[in-house]
This record gives C-alpha cells, sequence and structure tokens, in this order.
C-alpha cells in the first residue's frame, strides 16, 4: 500500500541550497503545509507551479494543503476506508460517521482539481515515482469525494433530505467511481485490492438498476438514503424506480469492473 506517501504526513526532502525562486516558493509551501498553515501553503504552492509548470511536488503541496483546509481528517478517513470491508455499517454511514459536519467539499474538489492538472497523471501507467504518488493522493482524493457527496449533499448531519443531492452531485460521484479505480492502479496500486472493490460497490450496485449506462441522480439519491438511514428512508420517494432499500443492498464478490472501469 502507498498510503505512507500522502504528501501531508510525509514532508519533502528539499534541497538545502535553492536554486531558484521556485524552489523557493516550494520549500517554504512545505513549511507551511507543515505547520497547518494551508492559505499561505496554497499561495506559495501556486506561485511555484507558476515558475515551473512541470514540478510535480508542487503540486503535490498545493492539493494537500487544500485538502488540508477542507477540515478532513486524512488519518481518520484513510483507517475508515481501508476498513470498509469490515465494517458492519453500509458503506455510506460508515464514512459520514467519519466525515466533520463542517468539512469544505468546495476545497476538496479544489485539491482534485490541483492535482488533475500535474501534467501526466492521468496516464495509465506511471513509472515516475513523484508523479505516481500524486496520482495516489488524487485518487484517494476522489474516493473520499465520492461519499463526501452524498453525504454532505444530503445534508446528513443536520436535516437529512437526499432530494438535495444534485444532478451536478450525482455526476461528479459517477466520474470519481469511473476515475479513481484508474488512478490507483495507475500509480501502482494492485487491482485486486479489497479496498478498491469496496469502493467500487456504489457504481457495481447502481449499474445493475439502471436501464442506461451509468447511473441517475434518482439512483443515487436511493442508494445514499437507505445506505445513510436503512430504517426510515423510503426509495419510493425519489424517482429511481427502486421498490425498497433490499434492491440496493451488495452482492457479496461482485465488484463489476474489477479491471475495466470503462463505462
Amino acid at each position: 500500500m502507498k498510503i505512507k506517501y500522502f504528501i501531508i504526513f510525509l514532508p519533502l526532502l528539499m534541497m538545502a541550497n535553492c536554486a531558484s525562486e521556485a524552489d523557493s516558493n516550494l520549500e517554504n509551501a512545505q513549511f507551511a503545509l507543515d505547520q497547518g498553515d494551508y492559505d499561505r501553503a496554497i499561495e506559495l504552492a501556486t506561485d511555484a507551479i507558476a515558475e515551473d509548470s512541470s514540478n510535480i511536488a508542487a503540486y503535490r503541496i498545493l492539493g494537500s494543503a487544500l485538502f488540508g483546509r477542507s477540515g478532513v481528517d486524512f488519518l481518520d478517513m484513510t483507517e475508515a476506508i481501508l476498513d470498509l470491508g469490515e465494517d458492519v455499517e453500509a458503506n455510506f454511514l460508515a464514512i459520514a460517521n467519519v466525515l466533520p459536519s463542517d468539512g469544505n467539499a468546495d476545497d476538496l474538489r479544489a485539491a482534485i482539481a490541483a492535482l488533475e492538472a500535474a501534467p501526466g497523471i492521468t496516464d495509465e501507467t506511471i513509472t515516475d515515482e513523484e508523479l505516481a504518488d500524486a496520482a495516489f493522493d488524487m485518487a484517494f482524493m476522489k474516493s473520499i469525494e465520492h461519499y463526501s457527496l452524498g453525504v454532505y449533499g444530503s445534508t446528513f448531519h443536520t436535516d437529512f433530505d437526499v432530494t438535495q443531492i444534485t444532478d451536478a452531485q450525482a455526476a461528479q460521484a459517477q466520474d470519481d467511481l469511473i476515475d479513481f479505480d484508474n488512478n490507483f492502479i495507475a500509480s501502482g496500486v494492485d487491482e485486486t485490492e479489497d479496498f478498491l472493490s469496496e469502493i467500487r460497490q456504489t457504481f457495481c450496485i447502481l449499474e445493475g438498476i439502471t436501464a442506461g449506462e451509468g447511473f441517475t441522480t434518482a439512483e443515487y439519491q436511493a442508494l445514499v438514503g437507505c445506505q445513510l438511514d436503512p430504517d426510515n428512508f423510503d426509495p419510493t420517494t425519489v424517482t429511481a424506480d427502486v421498490a425498497n432499500c433490499a434492491a440496493l443492498e451488495p452482492v457479496d464478490g461482485d465488484a463489476c469492473y474489477d479491471t475495466d472501469t470503462s463505462l
């Protein structure tokens, strides 16, 4: 596993003598990140990228600073995602219990976008170690975002209502479910890792009930509702054509796109 490479918890080894303004900005950005000064780290990492758009370390710091500013706890989230297969709760509920009620989904999206801008990060196979680590960072953030879109979109922590989940949020969740897998595998993660199958589960469940490729907003709303409030949620209240929550229970061993993440 490459969890240890996530940059928030692994400071970069910087050159003792800065050869350029970009290096100076990067070193100071790393220091600010280590101190939890996310705004300063974002500013300096952005400057470093402007100086050298090929500097992968700068993209990693920028993404990590935005992620840190989102308020989501990396270590807690790592443990929650890696333990999904052992958790007795449905995936969305297990993650909802870890996501902070005041987490900033916009910063999480911005962190992903910052890493997506790194040259070569979406290649099918990545051999450069720094870039592979950046792809891993990005894939992990997309995994978190896929769950957080349902949790925050339904205002789970306050006045729970899945109909507040928008078309854009459902579409982004679907994109994350396709891309996270490719990004993880490109970064060097074995495609048979158990935690990947657990995250794939959302797509596998919804693909089985949809009439077309992918899934609709209503279908995503229905799954979120059934997993976050299984005792009270009635999926017929959304236009997903799902009779009951039993239809949205995962099938053991069903990883519908283990090796092919294309719709």
